[in-house]
């Protein structure tokens, strides 16, 4: 009987440990379908630097650390809605038009466009003027932003939304929820016109409430950076997602009482971590907004886009035509792209990430420091 028991403890301890083995291979890292380092490349110089890569960078889980990826925004070839259709050249790294280097490591890149196949994260905060002078476009702006919403869930994006109101302080919000979600604030009943994007909703309204009525109290007027770094400081962004801002005013970004409520403070407070689109409704006159009399206290609103990699579009006074599904931004977001590479330095926690786009007409780059 002894004998018997010896012999199945045995086996089984022969079963079990073959299983645990066999457990530990599924689990084991595997990037072999990323290109290794290339050698002899040397990362072009860029001219033109018209365009900004916006990316979030994370590992890709705790079983495989070493897996880093590039949740990125796509690019628009500038003045157009024609995405840059990203590239890494395994057979000719050279020819690529997208360059990654770590530490100085030019690396090997798997490049993969979003679909319902490769589908990325985002997180889309609307910011909106609700002043007076919003009355004219407000629900016009309120419906393109929920059909939008909707266009983006279509696109193979995993999306949440977030809105905030602000008329020189912060005067609402929603934190990230659904799309669903979000068209229910803006369609609260008796809320219509600029009052759409008053008022505080979701589980937090209360937090966020007492954090908007409080903290941005001397930018001015209409200011759009007030409404974008309320957001990033207190919304619940996941990790690793895009963060994308849709800025819609009528106004310029006012900063008449604490002069760096601006677009350069705005984007030296994100660090490359966001890209903010701006819908300017103004003048019939497209020139004049385009060209006229602007000042460092009422500064073209579509400067915190040019700053954060962003786009920009401008609209008649009353929206018409407004179809933000046409929009650069949608483009862009619909043109996300996963850049992955694999990090052969072990030890280093302290990374310089820099992401360099060359196409023809339009590069630029964006350093990263990252630690990991």
């Amino acid at each position: 009987m002894k004998r018997v028991l010896i012999i199945f403890l045995l086996a089984f301890g022969i079963v079990f440990y073959g299983c645990n083995k066999s457990e530990d291979a599924t689990q084991t890292a595997n990037n072999s379908d990323i290109p290794a380092d290339p050698s002899g490349v040397t990362v072009p110089n860029t001219t033109n630097n018209n365009v900004t890569p916006t990316a979030t960078l994370q590992p890709q889980n705790a079983n495989n650390p070493s897996r880093v990826q590039l949740n990125m925004t796509g690019l628009l070839m500038p003045g157009t809605t024609t995405p840059i259709q990203l590239v890494w050249n395994t057979a000719n790294p050279q020819n690529s038009n997208i360059f990654v280097t770590d530490n100085g490591v030019v690396k090997g890149l798997k490049v993969t466009q979003v679909s319902t196949g490769t589908q990325l994260t985002a997180d889309v905060v609307f910011v909106v003027d609700n002043s007076g002078s919003m009355g004219e476009e407000a629900d016009t702006v309120a419906a393109s932003i929920v059909e939008f919403a909707n266009f983006l869930v279509s696109q193979g994006l995993n999306v949440q939304f977030g809105v905030v109101g602000q008329y020189g302080t912060v005067n609402g919000a929603l934190n990230l929820t659904s799309a669903q979600n979000l068209s229910n604030y803006l369609n609260r009943q008796y809320y219509t016109g600029t009052s759409r994007t008053v008022g505080y909703s979701g589980p937090d309204s209360a937090t966020l409430a007492n954090k908007g009525g409080y903290y941005f109290h001397n930018a001015g007027d209409e200011n759009g950076v007030v409404g974008v770094l309320f957001a990033d400081s207190n919304f619940s962004w996941r990790s690793g997602a895009q963060r994308v801002f849709v800025n819609f005013t009528d106004e310029p970004t006012q900063n008449y009482y604490t002069p760096y409520w601006n677009a350069a403070y705005m984007c030296a407070q994100l660090g490359g971590r966001a890209s903010v689109h701006t819908v300017y409704t103004g003048p019939a006159d497209t020139s004049y907004s385009l060209n006229g009399s602007w000042s460092a206290s009422q500064e073209r609103p579509w400067w915190m886009s040019l700053c954060s990699g962003g786009t920009f579009v401008i609209f008649p006074q009353d929206a018409s035509g407004m179809d933000l599904k046409n929009l650069p931004v949608a483009g862009a977001l619909a043109n996300s792209y996963l850049v992955e590479f694999v990090n052969t330095v072990s030890g280093v926690t302290q990374h310089t990430v820099i992401i360099t786009v060359i196409e023809q007409g339009a590069d630029g780059k964006r350093t990263y420091t990252w630690t990991y």
